[in-house]
């Protein structure tokens, strides 16, 4: 796409920093198949602002990791008309998260594709566990006490 509109043609494109600094609540996706289906793949990109060969794409309009963060959590819900149940961890909220391998406004932000989701969380209970995570030392039951 960088190629066909060129260096000029891109300042329009992809105006995320643009859309919040006037109050639009801005959502992530990761619907296919326009995307990559890796929502941390979204938000590295949101950050980076590079091509995939590592080119600067639009980089006036590349977000904080924290911005990034708010468009795949809050941002979506808030699309959907579901602030209210989804998109932040509160009393009240669908207790659904996902634990990461590293934090994603701590690391170095080139390297944010590489974080590793360890685990997810739905519904309070433990539906995707790569660490082990899933089962005291014993391996009998869950650690995670979801008492929602």
């Amino acid at each position: 796409m960088r190629d066909a509109l060129g260096a000029d043609g891109t300042r329009g494109c992809y105006r995320q920093r643009s859309f919040i600094a006037r109050g639009i609540v801005l959502p992530g996706s990761s619907d296919r198949p326009v995307v990559d289906e890796a929502p941390l793949l979204g938000i590295h990109d949101l950050v980076n602002q590079r091509t995939a060969t590592g080119r600067p794409f639009n980089p006036a309009e590349a977000l904080t990791p924290w911005q990034a963060l708010h468009t795949f959590t809050l941002g979506s819900a808030y699309a959907a008309f579901e602030e209210t149940r989804k998109g932040s961890l509160e009393v009240g909220t669908l207790a659904d998260f996902a634990i990461l391998s590293a934090d994603p406004t701590a690391v170095d932000p080139t390297t944010i594709a590489e974080i590793q989701v360890d685990g997810t969380v739905v519904g309070g209970r433990l539906a995707y566990d790569r660490v082990g995570f899933g089962a005291d030392p014993s391996g009998q039951r869950p650690w995670i006490p979801c008492p929602l």
